[in-house]
């Protein structure tokens, strides 16, 4: 079986430590990153399962990342972190296409639920999608039915389909 793995950024030392050591225990296999480029190149470099992003990062912010993600590498969930947490920032990282807020001090007992709620959200994706017939015919409607909504994809909301 094939470990799962998560990218941890965040340019506190301390908070990259904690939540990759948290992470690990879980079984994950764990990379980190201190800023944006760090993060991009691991990225470049890895697949990951999971993602968890600090919101201000000292070359750019985490939004940034998240809409990164979002558009290369679909299937990661990413959660944001962050000590200056409000509803703006949570709606703007959710809007982007985070899987979740989360705001610091960080509760381990969040965190792993988190983890677990986010990496068993990815297996039954996976596994509908398996037995899912696929959608058939050429109109542009199908066309647009069968585009991955990257957005979408890392969403806890489940997607029902209907109509001729």
């Amino acid at each position: 079986m094939i470990a799962r793995s998560a990218l941890i950024v965040d340019d506190e030392r301390d908070i990259r430590e904690l939540v990759g050591l948290t992470l690990g225990r879980m079984g994950l296999r764990v990379e980190t990153a201190g800023d944006l480029a760090s993060a991009r190149a691991q990225l470049a470099a890895h697949d990951f399962d999971l993602c968890s992003t600090d919101m201000r990062l000292p070359d750019g912010n985490g939004t940034q990342l998240v809409e990164l993600i979002a558009a290369r590498h679909p299937h990661t969930a990413v959660a944001m972190m962050t000590a200056y947490g409000n509803v703006e920032a949570a709606v703007a990282a959710l809007k982007a296409g985070a899987f979740d807020f989360v705001t610091k001090p960080v509760d381990l007992a969040v965190l792993r639920q988190l983890v677990t709620h986010a990496l068993n959200l990815q297996v039954q994706k996976r596994a509908a999608k398996a037995t899912v017939p696929r959608l058939v015919g050429q109109s542009h409607a199908m066309r647009q039915m069968r585009k991955p909504d990257s957005k979408q994809q890392r969403s806890p909301a489940p997607e029902f389909n209907s109509g001729e």
